[in-house]
């Protein structure tokens, strides 16, 4: 291990494999902190050199049908934590991550937040990203009086989150997708919309009728609800359903592979109708050369934008150290989940006592980390701000509105 580089303890579980990983150059990281309070970003006091360690659970899908997803986030979290340790650590303790890979499976999930939650030198966990696990996860941790914070998935409601233990970085995803809807009908004239979705993964099946709602609720007309499932390689018959109803715009809720294929199988196929994503799963680089150039044109709404100066840095912190992000939505909350265990300790002044961190957490009116989040209750910390972008062969662009 080079001098300087962030100290990891990474475990193999059963029949898993963990994905190697290790930041270098943290020499890179020296630029204003981006942690603060209140919702604007202000440089943090300079923190004495750290002498002990806090480590911190880390439980997400690194291998399986979502693994981009899983390591996009993981790798947020690591830069999070080198920038952290650069700056001091958290209260002068240097931050150590024990890394877990759930394969996207609860048992193994609930497994692992287990195992964490019964080691009294693991005060916060950095929970799964997919729901389902993430649900999982805060039953067990919640009955440890373990803080868990996920990256992206949605706040959990009161049964799944009764005592307030399990906390998430996130937009909220109804306000996100309802704003997308209305600014398709007043920019680009939209009246028609179809929507796929994998009915194989939770998370999109959870919100699929919601989102069928808001079509409706935005005065557009919905011309096809069309089920999908994860790995499918032919869309024959969506296809054939689409072209005899030319929506004005199709919304394919999968994740970037399966969406990549749809798109270039129904460009082949004459399919006209715009493409959008209205929660944020496709806003990555990777989708144009996947989908043979086929999303081109792809709308998609965002909570974060390079015009806000703390995702501006984060762009920048993240470039310095990995190069240009692919996937910049996952990448930031998993960085920002970080930013919030850190402040959530500075509040408590402590990185051990759980049941401190916890009143933290609950009470803490904000937090910035990549982009600015408000405490709306419940465990969900939310951006209350929408952006939209296009995407172009070089990437995902300003929208023209």
């Amino acid at each position: 291990m080079k001098k300087g580089d962030m100290m990891v303890n990474t475990n193999r579980r059963n029949r898993r494999r963990l994905i190697p990983w290790m930041i270098a150059g943290t020499a890179a990281l020296a630029v204003a902190p981006l942690v603060a309070s209140g919702g604007v970003a202000s440089a943090a006091p300079k923190a004495p050199k750290a002498s002990t360690t806090v480590t911190i659970g880390v439980s997400e899908m690194l291998t399986g049908a979502s693994e981009y997803y899983g390591n996009a986030a993981l790798t947020g979290v690591k830069l999070g934590t080198a920038y952290l340790n650069a700056h001091g650590g958290i209260l002068g303790h240097k931050v150590v991550l024990s890394v877990q890979d759930d394969a996207s499976e609860n048992t193994e999930a609930v497994s692992e937040v287990r195992s964490f939650a019964q080691n009294p030198a693991i005060p916060m966990v950095v929970a799964p990203t997919y729901q389902p696990n993430f649900e999982a996860s805060c039953t067990v941790a919640s009955s440890f009086g373990l803080p868990i914070v996920g990256a992206q998935s949605a706040p959990l409601s009161k049964t799944d989150n009764p005592k307030n233990d399990c906390f998430v970085v996130t937009s909220n995803v109804v306000t996100q997708a309802e704003a997308a809807l209305l600014t398709l009908k007043k920019d680009y004239g939209i009246k028609t919309v179809a929507l796929l979705y994998d009915q194989t993964n939770a998370y999109v099946s959870q919100f699929d009728p919601v989102i069928e709602g808001l079509v409706r609720k935005a005065g557009l007309k919905l011309v096809g609800n069309l089920a999908v499932t994860a790995g499918q390689t032919d869309y024959g018959p969506q296809i054939t359903t689409l072209l005899q109803a030319d929506p004005g715009v199709i919304v394919p809720n999968m994740v970037t592979e399966d969406a990549a294929r749809f798109m270039s199988q129904a460009r082949a196929e004459g399919v006209k109708g715009m493409f959008a994503d209205l929660i944020s799963e496709l806003t990555n680089s990777r989708i144009y050369k996947l989908s043979n150039g086929a999303a081109k044109g792809l709308f998609a709404a965002t909570p974060q934008s390079v015009g806000v100066a703390t995702f501006a840095a984060f762009i920048k912190l993240y470039t310095k150290t990995y190069g240009a992000p692919t996937d910049p939505t996952y990448a930031g909350f998993g960085y920002d989940s970080m930013m919030l265990i850190a402040r959530a300790m500075q509040k408590a002044g402590t990185v051990t006592n759980r049941s401190a961190i916890l009143k933290a957490l609950r009470d803490l009116p904000s937090m910035t980390g990549s982009i600015c989040y408000t405490n709306e209750g419940g465990g969900a910390y939310l951006t209350n701000k929408v952006y939209y972008v296009t995407l172009t062969s070089s990437g995902y662009k300003p929208a023209k509105l």
